[in-house]
């Protein structure tokens, strides 16, 4: 029955979220300081933030089966904790992304592992001139999957991002963070994982977009990971794409954050391009 229910609210809590965005969507608008520091105040409390997404796959170069087959469901959401502009022109923002990874192949559909990730985090728009340019965003962020005893992962972190154009149709961003408090359930998680993330979203035109997540774990060998995502435009609505994930390396869920995996997936995408690109 909680199993159940479990389900019940992560399908209500998405569908709740892509109504929000819905109702906000992403059109263009001037990139001036005080036309966006308006935009920012006018939007929606409520947004969507990040990938939220539907993909199913398998592993790659096995006969797919209930076993090396599954669905990857992703849900994230930002919430403004207040309207007005704080020091040093910045945004305080709480944040929250869950990442499910679901055996909808299995009898059941079970869940087989669930990450939740919010943060507080606080926002500063960087201009070039007067045009927006990137942003700088410092975070105190929580990551567990909610279990208890051997099964138990759980840890914490400060982080930083600084994220810019590198050209029109270019954004890079680094993300580097500082684990803090106990790491007990999961000790040796940044030699899977390391201490920075390199992202990569590039727009080729306006119904594609193609992007990369680069992460190098804290040793001398080759651990780490590598996401690819090809993003094919449906809904100018909603900024609904079909989406072609893979991903190579460690850590992609907490449970086996210290096992391998290679697994392409295809499925449905809401994206959040909210001054993603300067055109």
């Amino acid at each position: 029955m909680n199993a159940f229910f479990s389900k019940r609210h992560l399908v209500a809590s998405f569908c709740v979220i892509l109504m929000q965005y819905v109702a906000f969507a992403q059109s263009d608008i001037k990139k001036d300081s005080t036309t966006l520091n308006n935009k920012i105040k006018d939007m929606p409390g409520f947004t969507i933030y990040g990938n939220n997404y539907f993909i199913t796959g398998t592993t790659v170069g096995e006969t797919p089966d209930e076993n090396n087959s599954d669905g990857k469901l992703k849900i994230g959401f930002k919430q403004r904790l207040t309207n007005k502009t704080l020091p040093f022109d910045t945004y305080l923002f709480f944040t929250y992304q869950q990442t499910a990874f679901w055996d909808v192949y299995k009898k059941s559909f079970p869940f087989r592992e669930t990450n939740y990730n919010p943060s507080v985090a606080l926002v500063k728009p960087l201009y070039k001139g007067k045009a927006y340019d990137g942003l700088v965003q410092f975070q105190f962020e929580h990551e567990s999957n909610g279990l208890s005893g051997d099964s138990s992962r759980s840890w914490n972190r400060l982080s930083l991002i600084y994220e810019r154009y590198l050209s029109d149709h270019l954004t890079g961003s680094l993300k580097v963070w500082l684990p803090v408090g106990n790491k007990e359930d999961n000790r040796d998680i940044t030699d899977y994982r390391g201490y920075q993330q390199i992202d990569l979203s590039y727009k080729l035109n306006h119904n594609f977009i193609f992007e990369t997540e680069i992460r190098k774990g804290f040793s001398l060998d080759w651990k780490g990971s590598i996401l690819l995502g090809a993003n094919y435009r449906i809904s100018d609505a909603s900024d609904q794409f079909i989406y072609l994930q893979y991903f190579l390396g460690y850590s992609e869920n907490l449970i086996t954050y210290d096992q391998h995996t290679q697994r392409l997936r295809l499925g449905i995408v809401f994206k959040d391009l909210f001054l993603k690109f300067r055109k």
